[in-house]
C-alpha cells in the first residue's frame, strides 16, 4: 500500500499520541520502534534517506512479527 504525505503524517500523529518510541537501525537504515502504553510493539518503520531527505518509508506493522524480532525493550 502506498500512502501520500498527508495520510502518513496523520497516522503518525494519531499513533504517536499513545505510543513510546526508540530509534533503531533497520538493515542499515534509520528507523523507529514504537510501543503502546502496555508495552505491545506497534510499528517498525525504516526510512530511506537521500540528500538529507526522507525519500521512502517501509513499515512493519504486524505486532506478532515485531515481537519475534531482537529489538530494544520499551523505554
Amino acid at each position: 500500500m502506498t500512502l501520500g504525505a498527508t495520510e502518513v503524517a496523520t497516522r503518525a500523529r494519531v499513533a504517536g499520541s499513545a505510543a513510546r518510541g526508540h530509534t533503531v537501525t533497520v538493515n542499515g537504515r534509520p528507523g523507529v520502534i514504537s510501543w503502546s502504553e502496555d508495552g505491545t510493539p506497534l510499528s517498525l518503520p525504516a526510512f530511506t534517506v537521500a540528500n538529507g531527505r526522507i525519500t521512502g518509508i517501509t513499515a512493519l506493522i504486524d505486532p506478532a512479527r515485531i515481537a519475534l524480532m531482537d529489538l530494544p525493550h520499551p523505554v
